[in-house]
């Protein structure tokens, strides 16, 4: 199920078969975040998480048209219920370059018995488009994570 909350900020809710504890792995283990992190049509390079109020991630990947780097810093992590984080592109590739608008990610995890309720809100975004595009990426993400938490179990 997904709704934007407005024009400029998403919300996504997904029940996945897994226990909480493993969902919420699979966003702050590098291991497992680079295994599913970003739609199918985008591979990630190389995943840097400090998972810590304050500590910085980023991811380094590419698609079929170019090369990019996204980043940001955790605001709040509380295991296994709730990760907050934000979130920017970078101009190019390098992870010095600048970056741009930045939005936040707030994920809560709902135990449901066995599964696990995630909703996930990101934005504000500075446009229509751009939070369009990050409900399609997300979607491919989530879509990924599902089989990943499958092959895990």
């Amino acid at each position: 199920m997904a709704a934007a909350l407005d024009d400029k900020t998403l919300r996504i809710v997904r029940v996945f078969n897994a226990p909480r504890e493993r969902v919420f792995d699979a966003w702050v283990v590098e291991d497992n975040f680079i295994q599913w992190m970003c739609p199918p049509n985008v591979h990630v390079d190389e995943v840097k998480l400090d998972v810590r109020p304050g500590g910085a991630w980023h991811l380094r990947g590419r698609n079929a048209s170019r090369n990019f780097v996204t980043s940001g810093r955790y605001v709040e992590v509380k295991r296994p219920e709730r990760l907050v984080f934000t979130w920017a592109h970078h101009a190019t590739d390098d992870k010095a370059s600048p970056r741009g608008h930045e939005t936040t990610v707030h994920l809560e995890l709902r135990a449901l018995g066995d599964k696990t309720e995630l909703t996930l809100i990101h934005g504000p975004f500075a446009d229509t488009p751009s939070c369009n595009a990050h409900f399609e990426g997300w979607t491919g993400s989530l879509d990924k994570l599902e089989p990943y938490l499958r092959r895990t179990a």
